[in-house]
């Protein structure tokens, strides 16, 4: 491993350059053109082509062989930002964490079994990015999946996770759309049909629903169009309501109650209903506690210092498409550290951390991490075959 920790601690400055770079340039989900280029150069420094991803401009994958044949595992770099605040969660830090997990395998010359791959995955922020490139059979050949965020002012790699147990919290999102009939407020009431009703039914509904939803059951919702002046009937109003829930086939069952909402909504008030989604649902991340403990073994011998895991508590409030990944081979993310005070995720205290040297050195050192133990999975087939059986079990549990 040594080597691949001189090879990591070498590529630092280069590794930091590039986080300034995508930070302080922050591009929305699928716009991440200048992030990609700033990647290629450093790639193509050395000596690392890209391939580009048919129809998904801001995808690609590169690719480090070893001289035997053996497993591919995959890291997965991110770099959007979100609208407005830029990069509060930290994408930079993913992709420089990935990009030198990858780059370290430089070092062992092609001494290796199997292959490492970078994937780039843009549009995690609510665009699915790894949702497209599952769709596009980029993850076919892949055996297991690796990856990292940063995590306010915890490094934690989640150990002795229950069987069904999700370390993140699923997602379906929907827009509902009523249409009605616009008419004279005062003079012509009776010839309306209110589709701002529907909408405050369908909220009203929603609250209902959320005394009889499990404890981990999120439901966040704007009205995005309620009418254009009081003294019309409205004929058109909107709503965009985000579920979620640590189980996936659970958030599946909300989302069917708040349909049926919807439809109560459209039937009440004599509205028509539309049901759009313009983002893809995000799976829950299933656990690999193999690969977490490998990893933590391998913190541990750099010592690296790790947050104690929070009792009855695993992984994330928060939703990700990694869990897509997850759902279809053994992943697992790296949390860690980027500031000494907690910071609240998509603020701009964490837009602030993610720049700071505590964030890039902690990203450093996890980038040996994750290469590290993306070595000791393509050399130890115990290992390998543990976390796949693990896989299995969990996908399969009931």
């Amino acid at each position: 491993m040594k080597e691949i920790y001189n090879e990591i601690d070498s590529l630092k400055n280069d590794l930091i350059d590039l986080s300034h770079q995508i930070h302080s340039n922050p591009e929305i989900k699928w716009q991440e053109f200048s992030a990609v280029k700033n990647i290629e150069t450093l790639l193509n420094k050395y000596n690392i082509q890209i391939n580009k991803v048919k129809d998904l401009p801001t995808a690609f994958t590169a690719s480090i062989k070893g001289n035997s044949k053996g497993p591919v595992i995959a890291l997965l770099a991110e770099y959007d930002a979100l609208p407005g605040i830029g990069h509060a969660c930290g994408h930079n830090l993913i992709a420089i964490t990935n990009i030198g997990a990858f780059l370290g395998f430089l070092a062992l010359k092609g001494n290796f079994p199997g292959e490492i791959r970078l994937i780039g995955t843009p549009a995690e922020e609510g665009g699915g990015g790894k949702i497209s490139l599952l769709g596009k059979n980029y993850f076919d050949d892949v055996d297991i999946s690796l990856s990292s965020h940063g995590s306010s002012n915890t490094t934690i790699l989640w150990e002795d996770v229950p069987m069904g147990t999700g370390m993140s919290l699923a997602t379906s999102k929907a827009i509902y759309e009523f249409h009605g009939k616009a008419s004279h407020a005062a003079i012509n009431p009776d010839q309306g049909i209110n589709a701002l009703n529907a909408v405050i039914m369908l909220f009203n509904g929603i609250d209902s629903l959320r005394q009889h939803v499990k404890d981990d059951t999120r439901i966040h919702g704007i009205i995005t169009d309620g009418g254009m002046a009081p003294n019309i009937v409205p004929d058109f109003a909107a709503a965009d309501i985000l579920m979620r829930s640590r189980s996936s086939s659970y958030v599946e069952y909300i989302r069917e109650k708040i349909d049926d909402i919807a439809k109560g909504a459209a039937l009440m008030t004599g509205a028509e209903l539309k049901i759009r989604e313009d983002e893809p649902g995000y799976k829950h991340v299933i656990p690999n506690t193999t690969l977490a403990k490998i990893g933590k073994s391998i913190l541990k011998e750099l010592e690296i210092n790790l947050t104690s895991q929070p009792l009855n508590r695993f992984g994330s409030g928060a939703s990700t498409d990694f869990g897509n990944v997850s759902h279809e081979m053994p992943s697992y993310a790296f949390n860690f550290a980027v500031s000494e005070e907690p910071v609240a995720g998509h603020s701009t205290e964490m837009e602030k951390a993610s720049i700071s040297d505590l964030a890039h050195n902690n990203a450093i050192a996890i980038s040996k991490g994750i290469s590290a133990t993306a070595l000791t999975l393509l050399e130890d087939a115990d290992q390998f075959n543990k976390s796949k059986l693990e896989f299995e079990k969990r996908k399969n549990h009931k």
